[in-house]
């Protein structure tokens, strides 16, 4: 569950550390987001001399959550932390390798094509 001013970690490998979460897309009165939907980020801390600089505005997709995911075979998924992955448009990433595993609901076919053999 991912609210606003939430600090997520982006997994792909674009320079950016830290990025907060500003909106949340799929409705205004939107209060969290789950895995697999998108949201809007300002970046907050970089690595020097990178192209995205601090308070730079930018969309992701949420790949992982710290709650739990019930699975149908009734086990349960978590994670350390809030991940997600910076966007340039609407399925191209901006970094071109992923940090950590990749679960079963981003197995999307364009967003599959974006990297190789990876998902």
């Amino acid at each position: 569950m991912i609210q606003k001013k939430t600090l997520l970690i982006p997994i792909d490998r674009c320079g950016v550390w830290w990025v907060k979460t500003i909106h949340l897309y799929l409705g205004w009165f939107r209060k969290v987001s789950y895995t697999n939907d998108f949201i809007k980020v300002s970046v907050k801390l970089t690595k020097p001399l990178n192209k995205l600089k601090k308070k730079t505005k930018s969309v992701g997709i949420i790949i992982r959550t710290k709650k739990e995911i019930l699975k149908n075979d009734g086990s349960l998924l978590c994670f350390n932390a809030n991940n997600l992955i910076l966007l340039k448009k609407r399925m191209t990433p901006r970094g071109k390798e992923l940090f950590g595993p990749a679960i079963w609901i981003l197995r999307k076919k364009k967003f599959r094509a974006s990297f190789s053999g990876i998902l």
